[in-house]
């Protein structure tokens, strides 16, 4: 699942609670959550993101494909 950032309209993973394009607050009441296809991974910690991320919210590491 992935939340919709509400002022930019990024997908950002569930985990996340703050969206990392705008740092709007993803877990206010009412935030949307959608079903994310997991296309990459994050090959030190292997962390999935959709396929527009091009590095990990983790650790900064360049994503791969899976």
């Amino acid at each position: 699942m992935a939340r919709i950032c509400s002022k930019c309209g990024a997908m950002c993973d569930d985990a996340w609670k703050f969206c990392p394009h705008d740092g709007t607050d993803l877990t206010a009441r009412g935030a949307e959550t959608v079903p994310i296809a997991r296309k990459q991974v994050c090959p030190k910690c292997g962390a999935k993101y959709d396929s527009r991320m091009k590095f990990c919210q983790k650790d900064g590491t360049a994503l791969v494909s899976a």
